[in-house]
C-alpha cells in the first residue's frame, strides 16, 4: 500500500497507514435494523464501527473528533445522503460510501459523480463492506488528509461499474423467469397428461375402492388413504378416486 504525494521510506508508510483493524468506521442510517446488520458485518472484518442514526449526530461526532474516523458509510435518505457527502467531503475530507436500496442508473451517477468512494446497492452483502478498507484515508493530524492510492477494482466508482450492476440484475431478472417458465410448462405438461389419461372403472376396482373405504371408515376415507390401502394401483390417481367417489 502507499500513500499518494511524495514519497516515504517503507517505516513511515507503515506508520502512517491504518491497518483494517484500526480504520475507524462511522455508520450513519436511520434504520437501526440495518445499522446492526452492517455494523456487524464490519466487525466481521475487523473494522472499528462507530453508529449513528442522523446526519446531525453525524457531523456533531466528526466535529468533535475530527482526526478520529477514516470512512463514512451512510444511507442515502439520511437528510438526503448526498447532501451529508457533500458536507463530510468539504468539511472534513474524509471519504464516504454511499448505501442505497435505489439502484437507479442515475441516482448512483450522481452520487459516484459527487465524490463518492463507492455506491452499495441495499440489501448490503459481506462482499460489499469487506474490501471498503481501500477507501480508508491515513490517520491526520488536519483536514488536508491524503486518500490512501491503491489500484482499484475494474469499474469501481465508474459508470462501467454502474452498467455493470445493471447487467447483473437484468441477467438474473432474466433467469429467475426462464425459470418460472419452465416450470410453468411442467405443470401444464402433466396436467394435459393427467386429463388424457382416463381410468377405465371394472367391477374389481370398484370393489376394491368400496373395500378400502370399509376398513378406513366412511368419514375418514379420502382419496389418499384409499389408495394407500389399494396400494397404490399404476395409473391410479387421487384426482380420479375422488371423481369416481362423486
Amino acid at each position: 500500500m502507499k500513500m499518494a504525494g511524495n514519497k516515504h521510506t517503507s517505516n513511515q508508510s507503515s506508520k502512517a497507514e491504518p491497518t483494517f483493524e484500526a480504520i475507524q468506521v462511522m455508520v450513519v442510517d436511520d434504520d437501526v435494523i440495518c445499522l446492526s446488520i452492517v455494523e456487524g458485518m464490519l466487525k466481521t472484518f475487523k473494522y472499528q464501527v462507530v453508529t449513528v442514526k442522523s446526519a446531525e449526530d453525524a457531523l456533531g461526532a466528526l466535529r468533535s473528533r475530527s482526526d478520529f474516523f477514516h470512512l463514512i458509510i451512510t444511507d442515502v435518505p439520511v437528510m438526503d445522503g448526498f447532501e451529508l457527502q457533500n458536507q463530510v467531503c468539504e468539511e472534513f475530507n474524509l471519504p464516504v460510501v454511499l448505501m442505497s436500496a435505489d439502484d437507479n442508473e442515475s441516482s448512483m451517477l450522481r452520487g459516484l459523480e459527487g465524490g463518492a468512494a463507492f455506491y452499495i446497492v441495499k440489501t448490503v452483502s459481506y462482499d460489499d463492506v469487506k474490501d471498503l478498507g481501500q477507501y480508508a484515508v491515513s490517520p491526520r493530524k488536519s483536514k488536508l488528509a491524503t486518500p490512501i492510492q491503491r489500484p482499484l477494482k475494474v469499474g469501481a466508482g465508474s459508470v462501467a461499474m454502474v452498467q455493470e450492476e445493471k447487467q447483473k440484475r437484468r441477467e438474473s431478472k432474466k433467469k429467475a423467469q426462464v425459470k418460472v417458465n419452465e416450470d410453468n410448462e411442467i405443470e401444464k405438461s402433466e396436467a394435459t397428461m393427467l386429463k388424457k389419461s382416463k381410468v377405465v372403472w371394472t367391477s374389481a376396482l370398484h370393489n376394491e375402492v368400496l373395500e378400502a373405504i370399509r376398513k378406513i371408515g366412511l368419514e375418514r376415507a379420502v382419496p389418499k388413504r384409499i389408495l394407500e390401502h389399494m396400494n397404490e394401483p399404476v395409473g391410479l390417481t387421487r384426482e380420479n378416486v375422488a371423481s369416481h367417489l362423486q
